[in-house]
């Protein structure tokens, strides 16, 4: 019957706001067929919808499509699990140390500006 590039139009052609002008709903629907239409005849954007869903494409808009791969890496459950292990194993979170105990952050003793006045 009507393969995947004919179909887009031919619904496009029904729910057109000029042939539907008292119809919103009929506009809201346009707008989503267009959208698909841009998805399915953009083979990046097809890829992405396929391997990622909607949330795929508004990453790929926001960050970039080199981005989404690893967005979608970082937000598993493991890697948070282990990004957190690792942050309490070691009692340090991007190179600042929590109780000051590798000197790395720690205020240096002469500085007149860190003592108390009493």
């Amino acid at each position: 019957m009507y393969s995947h590039v004919f179909l887009p139009r031919k619904l496009a052609l029904k729910y057109h706001p000029d042939k539907n002008p008292d119809n919103p709903e009929a506009a809201e629907k346009f707008k989503e067929i267009n959208n698909a239409n841009v998805i399915l005849s953009d083979e990046n954007k097809r890829h992405l919808y396929d391997e990622y869903g909607s949330m795929g494409l508004y990453v790929s808009e926001q960050f970039g499509e080199e981005s989404v791969k690893y967005y979608f890496l970082m937000s598993k459950c493991w890697f948070k699990t282990l990004v957190g292990c690792c942050g309490i194993f070691t009692c340090c979170c991007c190179c600042c140390c929590c109780c000051f105990c590798c000197g790395k952050c720690r205020p240096p003793e002469d500085d007149e500006s860190y003592k108390y006045v009493n």
